[in-house]
Order: structure tokens, then sequence, then C-alpha cells
């Protein structure tokens, strides 16, 4: 990774960090904040950073508080000067490779093998990137997790071959959604209906195949795995607040795959 922000810079090794003011310093810490919180990073990891950058501007002390929706952060400059900032977040996703980028930036800056205007601009295209990857591919990723879920289920090819199609579907579902800009947890409760419809569809033309395989495999795709893992996180590491906010979103997130599966079941009279 460092080689490959390296590359990005144009140079493996540069001069050592030059003087800047306390504003820029904040603004890079903040922003650097920013995207990691946006795309799934725990609340440690986000203020360790967000401290390893402000350090590396000449802070003399630093303080950030992380919540899932903000970020929190004033620093104090040797001499007694403070800036105390905040940015409110409202959109996330899961991007591990923007975290490792960031991640990697704020130790090369510590290490002062790269200036803050080099990391200035590399953050900036870092926070620009295009998220995630083009839509066929996600849905086959969706599909393979499906299918994956029915094989160590021991189910049939068929029924390996329904869930990865159950699955590919439910992915193609959430992009729909994401470009109507749906409320918070439409898309689980959509591609979880959809994912108990095709399962249901299929076991009813096809009784030999598994109906819960079907939709167990449909609905991997929509399972809260980050979230809950980052929760967990959070608790052990003592940030309490964060780790019940991700918490309840997991819940609610499981809560609206649940009832998208209990109404189709419910219809079809199972």
């Amino acid at each position: 990774m460092a080689r490959e922000i390296g590359k990005q810079t144009g140079k493996e090794e540069s001069a050592p960090v030059k003087p800047i003011t306390l504003e820029q310093t904040v603004n890079l810490a903040i922003l650097a904040g920013e995207v990691m919180l946006m795309n799934g990073a725990e609340t440690s990891r986000v203020e360790e950073t967000m401290e390893h950058i402000a350090r590396a501007g000449g802070a003399g002390e630093v303080e950030s508080f992380v919540i899932p929706t903000g970020v929190f952060l004033t620093v104090t400059d040797p001499a007694g000067q403070s800036i105390t900032t905040m940015r409110r977040v409202r959109d996330r996703t899961i991007n591990l490779d923007r975290i490792a980028k960031v991640n990697e930036l704020s130790r090369r800056l510590a290490d002062n093998r790269l200036d803050f205007a080099e990391a200035s601009a590399l953050l900036g295209r870092i926070s620009r990137e295009r998220t995630g990857f083009s839509l066929f591919p996600s849905m086959l990723a969706a599909g393979l997790v499906g299918g994956a879920y029915a094989v160590l289920q021991n189910g049939m090819p068929s029924e390996v071959a329904a869930a990865f199609f159950s699955a590919f579907i439910v992915r193609y579902i959430a992009h729909i959604v994401s470009r109507l800009h749906g409320v918070r947890f439409t898309f689980e409760f959509l591609g979880a209906l959809v994912a108990a419809l095709v399962g249901t569809i299929l076991h009813g033309f096809w009784p030999v195949l598994g109906r819960d395989i079907i939709i167990v495999g449909g609905i991997m795709p929509l399972v809260p795995g980050v979230a809950i893992t980052n929760a967990i996180r959070d608790i052990i590491a003592g940030d309490l607040l964060s780790g019940i906010s991700r918490g309840a979103e997991a819940a609610l997130t499981s809560m609206a795959v649940a009832m998208g599966v209990v109404i189709i079941l419910a219809v079809a009279g199972w």
C-alpha cells in the first residue's frame, strides 16, 4: 500500500514535513476522519488516524470524538491556540480499500515520508474516488456469496444455481434503490422480499429445490457483518456510544431483512 501511495504522489520518499498553519492541520485531519468513517472504519481507528495527522502537523494537544454520524476534533498548538471543528456524516458504506489508503497516508505523514501538500492532494483524490465496483462485478460477487452458502449446506447443483440467482437479483435491487436514494433499510427490506419471492416461486415449480437454502443464500449479501463486528470492537474498546449506535443499526438492518422474508412466507401460506 505504501508503494501504491508512493506511485500516486510520484515519489517514494519526500522532504521532511514543512511547517503549516493550525487551520490546515485541522482541515486535513478532519477530512481523513470523515473519509474513514464514511467508509466503515471503527471509531478507535478514526480517532487514531486523526491524532497521527494532527501531531504530524505540530499539534501540542489533540482531542477527538467520533460517533457513527459525526467527527469532532479539537487541536491545540504549542502556543496555546486551538481550533475545534466537526463534520456531519450522513452517508455510510463499506470500502476497506479506501480505509487502508487513508490509514497508510497518516502513517507516512507521521514518519515524515510525505509532506502536507502531497498528503492534502492525495487525500482529496482518495475522497473523490469512485465508490465500490461497477454493477455487474458486484452482482457476480453477491451471487457467489449466495451460491457458496448453498454449497456449505450441501445443496444440489440446482440449489446452488438458484441461490446464486437469488443473491444476484438482490444486488441489482440494491443498485436500483441506491439510485433512487431510498430511505434507510429500504434496500434490505426489498432485497429480502425479492429473495423470499424467488425461493418460494422456484420451490413451487420444482419442489425438489430447498426453499430455505435459496432464501438464505439470497439474503446473505444483506447480512450486516461489518456493522456487527465494528459494534463489538467499539464496545470492547470502551466507545460505548458508537458501539451501541452501530449495534442498533445492525439490529434494524436484520429486522428489515427478517420482515421482508416473513411477509412473503406469510402471503404464500408457509
